[in-house]
């Protein structure tokens, strides 16, 4: 029965022209549905508030109906689907109406924003609407997607980080990696330790005054924005940096310093770049930290805890006598050794808290059970990396600097963002993970693939819109759609008319049909947007 959708028919344009990311079977029917300027729905049950106001940018208004009445109807599969399961759907547009087939709550969305997408792309003409009759049927490639917003370097605030995720969520995006802690700023109130907001949160990247404003989420505002994000079908998953990246925490609780180092020429980024690894006092400190992070994410799953860069800072580790008696009681001959013993630790506090630890792929080397943690890869220049964490057994996310990291530039003229030995135009985006080359066995054990906006260089929202869009919906595409149906000539065309979305939504994005100025934030100020009261 499948096999009738397996093939995909381009005898009709706006067939081939409409849906991101490109499902992963469809197929054209005769007729059309011609729809007037109110479109009953019966909806899924507390669905109206959520799904309705996605239609109006299809110049159509939403209304709840009964089935009896509805033109839109949301159905559960028939037994035995393993397509309408999961995070997949069904999608039957005919002549007398449409029908949504889906099991969870995310497939329901995910076959709404196909129709929706579908319906703004359809002919309109005298107040009608006409949607090219077809079926669809369609679930993803991975089942991590993702994207990770830096909110140390620069702070994105509340709004701007909910019209983010409505964004992702269009695109069938599930994972909101939030980075909420670095040396920068600490960016998630704490209520055991308040100077880590009242002091730690001053400033950012480019305002490291001691009198800077203080940015950072309130407990309340994380409870929304998670509870947000889940309504969308999106899970958001903390980070809180250690052992290294911990300047901001240090400076408002100085007691638990570990060193740090000082950039060339500065004496204000980094000297306290490290928790101290091995005094009771800290370790207990960061259990009280994480009691309360894992009460604010009660379905991340994982915590991740950064585990990157230590080496750094820890230069003055065997200073401390802490780490001196830790070295000698556990027979530790180097301090890597000691950097394994703490993060073996802590992620035994995450997993105690009935959450998998989550690092980056340093932590492939830190002994760590394979079956409570998740490695993220972002070192693309070390292929051996990913090569041990997979030979290891680790869960893997992809998201390598080249071509995930979205602070590199995405077109040669532009001058502001990082280069290594190229940068991240749409299309390498687009074609991720596909040069990996990974084994069967390999693929079985990679999660997904997730962008990375790290925002030294992203002072002001403009530039980070810039910077995220279009290239995060490429790479929705990349995570959501077959190897054998991605076609970047496709993707172009249909991407073309999302760039009207974004601009509707008031989202910044860098247009490489037309090859929009760079939007540079050199001399710009920091914004300093939801400043907490």
């Amino acid at each position: 029965m499948f096999r009738l959708f397996c093939v995909l028919f381009v005898s009709s344009f706006p067939l081939v022209a409409q849906v991101i990311p490109r499902p992963m079977a469809e197929k054209s029917a005769a007729g059309n549905l011609r729809l007037g300027p109110e479109v009953k729905v019966a909806f899924p049950e507390g669905g109206e508030a959520l799904l309705a106001p996605m239609l109006r940018h299809a110049g159509l208004k939403a209304s709840a109906a009964g089935a009896a009445d509805a033109v839109v109807k949301f159905q559960t599969p028939a037994a035995g689907d393993k397509i309408a399961s999961g995070e997949g759907y069904r999608l039957k547009i005919t002549p007398d109406g449409v029908t949504i087939v889906a099991t969870t709550p995310a497939g329901r969305l995910y076959g709404w924003q196909s129709f929706v997408q579908i319906a703004e792309a359809a002919e309109k003409s005298d107040g009608t609407t006409s949607l090219a009759c077809r079926e669809i049927a369609d679930k993803p490639r991975f089942a991590w997607r993702g994207y990770m917003l830096d909110e140390s370097r620069h702070f994105t605030g509340e709004a701007g980080v909910k019209r983010l995720l409505d964004a992702m969520s269009r695109y069938k995006l599930n994972r909101f990696h939030w980075h909420l802690t670095d040396s920068p700023g600490w960016r998630i109130e704490i209520k055991r330790y308040p100077e880590l907001t009242r002091t730690g949160g001053r400033g950012n990247e480019s305002d490291l005054r001691p009198d800077a404003p203080a940015q950072f989420y309130t407990q309340d505002q994380v409870r929304d924005i998670v509870a947000y994000a889940k309504e969308r079908g999106i899970i958001v998953i903390p980070e809180i940096d250690m052992p290294g990246h911990a300047d901001a925490a240090v400076k408002a609780y100085p007691e638990h310093d570990g060193g740090g180092f000082l950039q060339k020429g500065r004496t204000d980024k980094w000297p306290r770049f490290t928790f101290n690894p091995a005094k009771k006092e800290t370790l207990e400190f960061l259990d009280h930290i994480l009691d309360e992070v894992a009460s604010l994410f009660p379905d991340a799953g994982v915590i991740h805890f950064g585990g990157d860069e230590v080496h750094f800072g820890w230069h003055k580790w065997p200073e401390l006598p802490e780490v001196q008696d830790l070295m000698k009681r556990e027979n530790l001959k180097q301090l890597a050794d000691v950097e394994t013993w703490f993060n073996r630790r802590m992620a035994g506090k995450i997993n105690q808290l009935g959450f998998k630890t989550g690092g980056w792929d340093e932590i492939a080397a830190r002994e760590l059970p394979a079956d409570q943690t998740l490695v993220w890869w972002w070192r693309h220049d070390k292929p051996q990396v990913l090569r041990q964490a997979l030979d290891a057994g680790y869960p893997v996310v992809l998201c390598p600097r080249r071509p995930c990291y979205f602070d590199f530039v995405q077109h040669e003229s532009h001058q502001t963002g990082r280069r290594w030995g190229g940068f991240n135009p749409l299309q390498d985006v687009y074609q991720f993970p596909k040069g990996l080359d990974l084994s069967d066995a390999d693929a079985n054990q990679v999660l997904g693939i997730q962008a990375c906006l790290w925002t030294e260089a992203a002072v002001t929202q403009a530039r980070r819109d810039f910077l995220t869009w279009p290239r995060l919906i490429a790479l929705a595409e990349a995570a959501w759609t077959p190897e054998k149906r991605k076609d970047f000539a496709s993707f172009e065309t249909r991407l073309k008319s999302q760039l009207a979305w974004l601009e509707g939504h008031g989202i910044g994005f860098y247009d490489p049909f037309a090859g929009s100025p760079e939007v540079s934030d050199k001399g710009a100020k920091p914004e300093y947007p939801d400043k907490p009261e």
